[in-house]
């Protein structure tokens, strides 16, 4: 993966919101940055990580110990985060990520309206992931158990670290093996495979229909849209041979 994955930018030099209990105006400018939806069930409240130490809290609104976290787990959380998507997205995006409480806690501010999730490499299915405001509602709808996502038009989301999750037919499964899954990404639209002609069977490499018949349908690329050697006017071709089973 490109060392550019790891490289962070600048925070920009405004101030940050805080918790949405102190500032309604902070959750609604916050909300309308990262593209969380107001009118989700079960929304998240936002807050900022670590405010003692964070110059984009104002002061009127310093925490007092409660749910500090130190300035190197945000560091680490915000590079592992960071990696699950292209440069081009993670540089500017907000980093954040759910509490126990399942409130927001915003590790970086951001000024795209991606959000990226560092995830816990120790809870099956909670994996680093970046997302676009169609996607966050896609996945906000599906934490909630709604009977069907309300994105209304097209969302994505990259998983550029891979991920383990307990089934590639039934997005509320709790209780199967975990599914080792390579890095991805997906959009997430419900693609229909008999009219796609797109398998439906978790793979390896390519393209598949993530929960196909049912609402949560989508499609899943394994692999980085960035594989592979761009094109410059005078490159040569490579031509490539692979071999499969001869059919029965």
């Amino acid at each position: 993966m490109s060392d550019d994955h790891e490289k962070s930018t600048k925070l920009p030099e405004r101030a940050s919101p805080v918790e949405a209990s102190l500032s309604r105006r902070g959750f609604l400018e916050l909300a309308a940055l990262t593209g969380v939806s107001l009118t989700a069930a079960g929304t998240p409240i936002l807050r900022i990580a670590n405010r003692n130490n964070n110059p984009y809290a104002s002061e009127d609104h310093q925490s007092t110990g409660e749910n500090k976290m130190s300035d190197e787990i945000i560091k680490e959380k915000t590079r592992r985060a960071c990696l699950s998507g292209p440069a081009s997205v993670t540089n500017a995006a907000t980093v954040a990520e759910m509490d126990a409480q399942g409130k927001m806690v915003v590790l970086r501010p951001g000024t795209n309206q991606w959000v990226c999730m560092p995830g816990n490499e120790n809870i099956i299915g909670d994996v680093p992931m970046c997302l676009d405001p169609m996607g966050m509602q896609w996945y906000m709808d599906i934490r909630a158990r709604k009977p069907k996502p309300t994105n209304a038009t097209p969302g994505l989301i990259y998983m550029l670290c891979g991920a383990t999750q307990r089934s590639f037919t039934d997005p509320f499964d709790t209780t199967s093996p975990a599914i080792p899954i390579g890095p991805h990404w997906m959009v997430i639209w419900p693609f229909d495979p008999v009219a796609s002609g797109l398998p439906t069977v978790m793979r390896d490499g390519g393209t598949m229909i993530m929960f196909a018949g049912t609402p949560w349908a989508h499609l899943h690329i394994c692999g980085s849209p960035l594989d592979g050697n761009e094109y410059h006017s005078g490159d040569r071709a490579i031509s490539t041979l692979t071999y499969a089973k001869p059919q029965k």
